[in-house]
């Protein structure tokens, strides 16, 4: 048996299928100048080739696969991108490259800045922009465009990765799961196995599985069989047997509350990157979004966006929402690049020159996002929060702001929520330690566990020697977290937590225990933490809160954890 990190619950057996989708290789071939043009004109023919695939992959797509059709989206702004173009004429007119080459060059250069970040979200766009490259190049090169779309009989598939529009394509009746080397838990791999609810397992080495192996995977554990004993195949059987269950038990949920036994009730939201996720909280019976990434709205210009060009984003998101939004201000900087912004090269950028320092810095800019984020309030619930806080005259100067953007929008006759709530993001270890200080200040905290943890452990957590110290169940974290909890409550706010942790299953009752109002998740994981809060009672819960404080190892208190019942 063999461990890979499950990202999309369920268990698969079946046959092997070792699929190579690298197909598209650079010829290294030079022209001549004499060919430059020529060689430009492939290129704006395959931009137009590739849009007509996209575009029918989108058109085949029901209105329902909307995470499909948001993908398929971006492929055909990245296949269109002005700079993306641009770089790739370059190397055809400098290096005198062939425009497939010169295509996969440019591709492979976007795709290896969003690989050197921080964000895992942006590391998995990665793979779209390679996709789409490899579509371009193909027809560039006048090669077939590979897919899964026609297979023979039911199989899990094995691949470097599996693609955005592969997996639009693909004979979903007879795709029983994922296995890849590439990926993490917000990949696109990730995402599309959790919407298609296929079981998928990432960062998973199998070289030595050939197609026709018997396999059984479990994609909630990550545990994967090849060619499994009869006793191995009837455990995985009885796994799948409650697993089905189960998922039709947690379906009978989605309307009801996230209440315990003894009529605590907590809210569940999910995290968000663009207006068009928003719907996805009336898909898995949440209450709301208690996270808007805005940065992906700056990330995606080459210039600042207006203020109605905002408005018009976090109205729609408002608008499909149905429930309470809580939008971030810019979270630039670090891993998050702006070119635009002119945020200098640093050495430790994660710990430098970014998100509400930024802002600060910036105020006509950070001024421009808080008036349309007050304006689309007029359309529905609508909370401001801020990152990156880690002193009060920080968190007293973005109130003032905020203050002077209500006063400006009065004066231009702008409705608005003139009671919006203002709270700042949890994540730097010393305002967990002084969450006292600024609680009279907020009308809410939001723990971010990513980062929270990250800084709190002097773990780099994108490094792999190191990830794996970055657990939110390290006794220190811990306390840290509980402290961040109990000064909300004395100080008679409302705490909420939009970091990992927050879906993690196990640590439920633990945050349950330590008084945390609002849960906010990927919206894969709702259905299962609103079970197991429904499954709750605040005593049962303490009684896990005492044991796990009294534990000196995030090891033994994961263990411990996800041994509970």
């Amino acid at each position: 048996m063999r461990n890979g990190k499950g990202v999309s619950r369920g268990i698969a057996i079946g046959k092997a299928l070792v699929y190579d989708n690298r197909g598209v290789r650079p010829t290294n071939r030079m022209i001549t100048v004499g060919h430059v043009a020529e060689e430009q004109r492939r290129i704006l023919q395959a931009v137009a080739e590739t849009q007509r695939d996209l575009r029918r992959i989108l058109d085949g797509q029901g209105e329902d696969d909307k995470v499909i059709r948001d993908l398929i989206e971006v492929q055909m702004e990245v296949a269109e991108d002005p700079a993306l173009l641009s770089k790739a004429n370059q190397y055809v007119a400098v290096s005198l490259n062939e425009a497939g080459d010169a295509l996969l060059r440019a591709t492979e250069d976007m795709a290896q800045q969003l690989d050197k970040v921080e964000s895992e979200y942006l590391r998995g766009r990665a793979a779209d922009v390679r996709d789409v490259g490899a579509r371009l190049a193909a027809h560039a090169f006048g090669v077939p465009v590979v897919d899964l779309s026609h297979l023979e009989e039911p199989v899990v598939v094995f691949a470097r990765d599996i693609t955005p529009s592969e997996a639009a394509t693909l004979d979903r009746g007879n795709v029983l799961g994922f296995v890849t080397e590439a990926g993490s838990e917000t990949s696109h791999t990730a995402i599309l196995a959790k919407m298609l609810e296929i079981p998928a397992i990432v960062g998973l080495r199998f070289e030595r599985v050939r197609t026709g192996q018997l396999v059984a995977l479990d994609g909630t554990t990550g545990e994967i069989v090849i060619e499994p004993t009869s006793a191995e195949l009837d455990l995985f059987e009885r796994r799948r047997a409650r697993f089905v269950e189960d998922r039709e038990r947690l379906a009978e949920l989605h309307s009801l509350p996230a209440v315990s036994l003894d009529g605590i009730q907590v809210e569940l939201a999910i995290n968000i990157a663009g207006p068009q996720e928003a719907a996805r909280v009336a898909e898995v019976g949440a209450d709301g979004v208690g996270l808007f990434r805005t940065e992906f709205i700056y990330m995606d210009m080459d210039r600042a966006p207006t203020e109605d060009e905002q408005l018009a984003v976090y109205k729609a998101a408002v608008q499909q929402a149905h429930g309470p939004v809580i939008i971030r201000t810019l979270d630039a900087g670090g891993d998050k690049k702006v070119p635009y912004l002119g945020i200098p090269a640093e050495g430790n950028p994660f710990l430098g020159y970014r998100a509400i320092r930024v802002c600060l810095d910036n105020p006509e800019l950070f001024k421009e996002q808080i008036r349309a984020i007050l304006r689309a309030s007029a359309f529905g619930q609508v909370k401001i929060m801020f990152p990156m806080i880690s002193a009060l005259s920080e968190l007293k100067r973005s109130k003032v702001l905020v203050e002077e953007c209500e006063a400006e929008l009065r004066e231009r006759g702008e409705a608005f929520d003139a009671g919006i709530e203002l709270g700042i993001m949890v994540e730097i270890p010393a305002v967990a330690a002084a969450a006292e200080v600024f609680a009279p200040h907020v009308d809410f905290f939001s723990i971010g566990t990513n980062d929270l943890c990250q800084y709190g452990l002097a773990v780099d957590r994108t490094n792999p020697k190191v990830a794996d110290l970055c657990s939110f169940y390290n006794p220190g974290v811990l306390r840290l977290i509980r402290h961040t909890i109990e000064a909300g409550k004395r100080a008679g706010i409302w705490v909420g937590m939009c970091g990992e942790m927050a879906g993690a299953v196990a640590a439920t009752p633990l945050l349950f225990a330590f008084g945390l109002d609002e849960f906010s998740m990927s919206p894969a994981n709702v259905p299962y933490v609103k079970d197991r809060v429904r499954g709750l009672t605040l005593d049962k819960a303490c009684e896990v809160r005492d044991t796990v404080m009294a534990l000196d190892s995030g090891v033994a208190i994961k263990e411990y954890l996800e041994g509970w019942e």
